[in-house]
């Protein structure tokens, strides 16, 4: 695999071009195999900081509870976000399918991972500042929240602009995107605490 590209300013940009109202977001990414390859790299290098997420939420939670503190078990933790994020390719795959657009079935996964990627970061950073600076948590979930959210209304603009869907059908993959992700989380959640 070909790394020469992987330029995360530029495929930054690209996920504010797309999601945005930019023309010729396509030049900000590396719409190629060799692209869709990098872009689940870039989907592994949102695991680090999902499990940062995931760390603190613990530790406040043990806190709030006046419990002892354990960290999440990385494997279970891998097991779930793996799963919840490669979800999204195989819904990719069956929505293109379905709605007869194949080849923007690349495109589509490729600008899904990016934002993934730059979203998780973000959380992340607001997270970690939680740990090293009086930035209350409750601030970092709202933006963990916000970031949720934000999500499900990417997904229905990546549908739109880069699949071609019209608004209605847009929406409709947008939340099928996000339930059936969120709906793998609590389900592996549940059962490792099970």
């Amino acid at each position: 695999m070909n790394f020469s590209n992987f330029n995360l300013a530029r495929y930054f940009t690209g996920v504010f071009a797309v999601i945005g109202t930019w023309p010729n977001w396509e030049r900000y990414f590396d719409l190629t195999r060799n692209g869709l390859k990098a872009s689940f790299a870039a989907l592994a290098l949102a695991l680090p900081p999902l499990y940062l997420i995931a760390y603190v939420v613990g530790q406040e939670r043990a806190r709030l509870l006046d419990t002892d503190f354990v960290a999440p078990s990385l494997i279970p933790f891998l097991a779930i976000a793996v799963i919840f994020m490669l979800s999204f390719s195989m819904i990719a795959l069956i929505i293109t399918m379905v709605f007869d657009k194949p080849d923007r079935f690349r495109p589509w996964v490729i600008t899904r991972h990016w934002t993934v990627l730059l979203l998780s970061l973000i959380v992340a950073a607001l997270f970690g500042l939680t740990q090293i600076s009086p930035l209350p948590i409750a601030a970092a979930n709202g933006a963990a929240f916000a970031a949720y959210m934000g999500l499900l209304a990417i997904d229905i603009r990546l549908a739109q602009k880069v699949v071609g869907l019209k608004w209605g059908a847009a929406i409709l993959v947008g939340c099928v995107v996000i339930a059936i992700g969120l709906s793998l989380v609590v389900l592996g959640v549940d059962q490792i605490n099970s």
